[in-house]
């Protein structure tokens, strides 16, 4: 069933991966506030009949009310600061960065939620995280920022990494002692309509999105959809919590497809370090199959 769970989370990784390549476009032409608050809308819309088939539980304890509350706040604080990132910086600096959240979220499973990896499982972990920061770091882009203290987006997308990581393991953990249900409507319709009170409130840009950036809109929302599915069905199909640090950290690897795109679309340069993390990568990523067989 661990099994399972790898494979869902390399689709997880792909459908991340191609919507963070598409946002880049749409951050660009409406703006970074309006590209979160639709796409969180239209993922969830998307969403929410397959997980009928998953069961609609009753009432949350206040706990549980609780709970949802901080995957909604967090998971639209991270797209915001992620779209925000993208829009800033390059691509290829920023995606890497936002994409180190395993390392916070495998640090919450472990210290938090007191999961219990073995160390060969951890050291595997580490090796997939690794191979994330080489396959993706723009090493020439990262040094045109001298005399500026930051990258241009890189502040944005710590932030974003580290509400990923809450968002994600807040997740996984409502969705074993809540439900499915609830959970995810929390994490997308629940995040979406936080950003349009709040933008309400901020006077933000919140026109409806129309033409061809409509489009990519439904792509993008079509691809998160997915990619949450994916991390539901991983929780489903294993029956255990103890899978959340090995999804999570192969969603991580999204950005394996997003610099893909940019290598084969965009016709981007990558230094050699690009090699020696896809060889950790696929090192790492068989190992983990083999440690959880």
């Amino acid at each position: 069933m661990i099994s399972i769970a790898i494979v869902l989370g390399l689709a997880l990784a792909f459908c991340f991966g191609t919507s963070d390549y598409l946002s880049k476009g749409l951050t660009g032409s409406v703006g970074f506030y309006r590209t979160t608050v639709y796409t969180l809308a239209t993922s969830g819309a998307l969403v929410f009949v397959p997980l009928l088939f998953l069961g609609v539980p009753g009432l949350p304890s206040y706990s549980g009310v609780a709970l949802l509350g901080l995957i909604s706040v967090s998971t639209f604080t991270a797209f915001l600061f992620m779209y925000r990132g993208y829009q800033k910086g390059h691509l290829s600096v920023v995606s890497p960065t936002v994409n180190s959240f395993p390392i916070f979220s495998v640090l919450f499973a472990v210290f938090v939620l007191k999961i219990v990896l073995s160390y060969e499982v951890l050291l595997a972990l580490g090796g997939v995280i690794l191979g994330i920061l080489l396959v993706s770091t723009n090493v020439s882009a990262l040094g045109s920022s001298r005399g500026r203290s930051l990258t241009p987006g890189v502040p944005e997308a710590i932030l974003a990494a580290f509400f990923f990581a809450v968002g994600f393991t807040s997740l996984g953990y409502a969705e074993e002692t809540v439900g499915y249900f609830l959970p995810v409507v929390a994490a997308r319709l629940g995040a979406a309509s936080i950003g349009l009170l709040a933008g309400l409130a901020l006077k933000q840009d919140l026109r409806p999105i129309r033409g061809k950036p409509f489009l990519r809109l439904l792509a993008m929302g079509a691809l998160e959809a997915g990619g949450l599915l994916a991390f539901t069905l991983a929780l489903f199909y294993s029956s255990s919590i103890a899978v959340l640090p090995i999804t999570t950290t192969l969603a991580g690897m999204g950005v394996v497809f997003t610099v893909g795109y940019a290598l084969i679309l965009l016709k981007e340069k990558v230094g050699p370090n690009y090699a020696v993390g896809i060889l950790i990568l696929i090192a790492s990523v068989a190992t983990l199959l083999y440690l959880t067989a």
